[in-house]
């Protein structure tokens, strides 16, 4: 139920929730095949197969679905029971300085990075403890919004870095071309989800209905004057008297919306079918919300962020695509113009993927004569870091070939 992307005849992608629900003009982004848009009450807005699903979305690994980190997954592949222990463990412990026992550590928060070993020497046991990190608060919705964005950005960034490189083999070399149009393909849709929340402002607004007071998340690509227009109308629908004041808007910050809800969720106070307000009972529950918000700084927008935004990344995908389709429908009238059509991609990929910031990176710190793992720890996968180093020896093994 993955797969939230189609692409029209001229091979753009279009989300699902774009399309109505039922049959649909869209084809598959791997397998072309005809697809049927899911759109009920209870599962996720997905994608279907018009028949046999292809091997290529029915059998991926989680790991490997071209999906932003921890936009929409807070529990992190738990399980029910190991969900309900990792919160019954941080309520125990999240105000205690002996920290957490190994014997309460699951194999699951140790695998997913949860916790960590401490400084500190358990009192009781007297055996070193745990605590927990950055990344184990955000299942039990512990972790401040501003520190939130602090985890996943960098997620965001190693998993794009990943994606670009996976379009190599190990010794630097395009991959083939049924492999290299699944990766390319990966790389779009998981581009257009990083342009889909920076296209978006978060906002949070204050309503007072028929003398109760609550509040509302949400995101737009509008301005926040049209989309006021539509709110007002939908509480007008349940309430006589509504004034709603604009709290806050922040510009490129659709990823933080679901985070919220997660965190906040015991506050959650549908009115009718509408499920994005929130009801604090008190001034001493609102405040530390807003007080959360506010400590947000603005977003600043990465190279990277700034290619994907204005739909560069895209562009560049697409001719590639193009390329490719070229290459396939050349070979079978001249082998030189699909050799001919072969290099060139090869070339453009070899010199986008040196020029990602992720591979100046490692680049730059080679050149200081840091080791290949000191290279990489600071934000770059270590196999992102050897395919920075195969492909770098890739160009010079060509060149050498040709001035010889």
């Amino acid at each position: 139920m993955w797969l939230r992307y189609g692409v029209d005849a001229e091979n753009k992608l279009v989300e699902v929730e774009n399309v109505p629900s039922g049959r649909t003009y869209l084809r598959c982004p791997y397998c072309a095949s005809a697809l049927i848009a899911k759109k009920g009450k209870v599962k996720e807005h997905h994608f279907a197969h018009d028949g046999a699903t292809c091997n290529l979305v029915i059998k991926r690994e989680p790991c490997d679905i071209p999906r932003l980190p921890l936009y929409d997954a807070f529990n992190i592949f738990l399980t029910g029971k190991e969900l309900e222990q990792l919160n019954k463990l941080w309520h125990r412990h999240k105000s205690h300085e002996n920290g957490i026992d190994r014997l309460e550590i699951l194999p699951a928060f140790t695998r997913e990075s949860f916790v960590e070993i401490s400084q500190n020497i358990n009192a009781a046991t007297e055996r070193k403890a745990y605590q927990f990190t950055k990344l184990g608060q955000i299942p039990v919705g512990a972790l401040p919004l501003s520190a939130f964005n602090c985890v996943q950005e960098p997620l965001i960034e190693q998993k794009l870095a990943l994606l670009e490189s996976a379009i190599f083999d190990n010794s630097g070399s395009v991959l083939p071309r049924e492999e290299l149009w699944v990766r390319l393909t990966d790389l779009r849709i998981y581009s257009d989800q990083i342009r889909k929340i920076l296209l978006a402002s978060l906002y949070y607004l204050k309503v007072q209905a028929d003398g109760q007071v609550f509040h509302k998340i949400g995101i737009t690509t509008r301005s926040i004057d049209s989309r006021l227009v539509e709110i007002y109308r939908d509480v007008r629908s349940h309430f006589q008297n509504v004034d709603i004041e604009v709290v806050r808007t922040w510009a490129n910050r659709g990823n933080i919306e679901r985070y919220f809800k997660y965190r906040y969720s015991s506050g959650n106070y549908p009115i009718g079918s509408l499920t994005e307000y929130f009801k604090f009972a008190t001034p001493n529950e609102t405040q530390p919300v807003e007080r959360d918000l506010h400590q947000m700084p603005a977003k600043v927008l990465s190279p990277a962020e700034q290619d994907i935004l204005a739909g560069k990344q895209d562009d560049f995908l697409v001719a590639l695509l193009a390329d490719e389709q070229t290459k396939a429908d050349n070979r079978r009238v001249s082998d030189s113009a699909s050799a001919h059509a072969g290099l060139r991609i090869e070339a453009n990929l070899r010199q986008r993927f040196l020029a990602q910031p992720s591979s100046q990176k490692i680049i730059a710190a080679l050149h200081q004569g840091d080791r290949l793992r000191d290279a990489a720890k600071a934000s770059v996968a270590v196999e992102v870091a050897h395919k920075v180093i195969a492909v770098v020896h890739s160009i010079c093994e060509c060149t050498t070939g040709l001035s010889d």
